[in-house]
């Protein structure tokens, strides 16, 4: 059973933010934001208990690769009161599956074939508002942590976190709890602040691929085949960043990019 050692309160993205250090090694934080899903009612969650009266926790796992994805839906299927519901590979499977299972919680990789895992928190949330999204990635950046909170994701595992404290992060999600530490909540506020005054700091990762492939020199076709998408996609790419950016044009787009630095042409920022 997991032991409650310290606790405390913080003001961080305009709310209260409380926590608890359980067994010395994870904070789990309430965050009371608009965009986190409904918190779950014990009544709930005695109705997803089997006959033998444990708790089963609906799981849906989306990974781009296979094998990663069948690893982790086999140990995690391993683990008593976990049940996965199913593997979705790109956004739009994941999709699919969380609207037709609504499940109790969403572990989603970040890079995705069809698009960003983070930027498709919101919409999992929207399809499923009680599911619990939990945001697994290899790279732990500000910018990626930040893009989490604000869709609601109710907390960010690296992918480094040994086995057992990714199911017991499952677990709390499953019954409410957000969880990330007091330092991200903070780097993040400091994050959002700042972001607001750099003009394309709300650019995707594929927009600013596509913004980097602008300043290089290719065109739309070049583009469609370079990133293997439709050239009607790497339109829409294009006047999304341009739109962002505050530009009229695919060259002041580039322009104002290599003016903030979000660009590097001949390998100089």
């Amino acid at each position: 059973m997991a032991t409650t050692r310290g606790g405390g309160s913080a003001v961080a993205l305009g709310c209260r933010v409380s926590w608890t250090l359980v067994d010395g090694q994870a904070w789990v934080c309430q965050l009371p934001l608009t965009q986190v899903r409904h918190a779950r009612t014990s009544a709930a969650a005695r109705a997803r208990a089997g006959a033998s009266g444990v708790e089963r926790i609906r799981v849906a796992v989306v990974e781009d690769h296979q094998v990663v994805g069948d690893a982790l839906r086999a140990t995690l299927e391993g683990r008593s009161g976990i049940e996965i519901v199913g593997l979705a590979t790109t956004v739009a499977e994941a999709r699919e599956l969380v609207g037709r299972e609504l499940p109790d919680v969403v572990l989603t990789d970040v890079r995705l074939p069809d698009g960003d895992g983070v930027d498709a928190v919101a919409g999992l949330v929207q399809l499923s508002p009680d599911s619990a999204v939990l945001v697994l990635s290899a790279v732990r950046g500000t910018d990626v942590l930040a893009r989490a909170v604000e869709a609601g994701a109710a907390g960010f595992l690296p992918k480094t976190l040994p086995l057992p404290e990714v199911v017991d992060a499952i677990v709390r999600a499953s019954r409410g709890a957000t969880l990330f530490t007091p330092d991200v909540l903070t780097e993040v506020a400091r994050h959002l602040r700042d972001r607001r005054q750099r003009p394309g700091a709300d650019l995707t990762e594929r927009e600013r691929e596509v913004l980097q492939l602008l300043a290089e020199g290719l065109g739309t076709a070049e583009l469609a085949q370079r990133l293997v998408v439709s050239t009607h996609t790497v339109r829409n790419h294009v006047r999304n960043l341009t739109a962002k950016l505050g530009a009229h044009s695919k060259l002041e787009a580039v322009a104002v990019a290599l003016r903030e630095g979000l660009v590097e042409v001949g390998g100089t920022p």
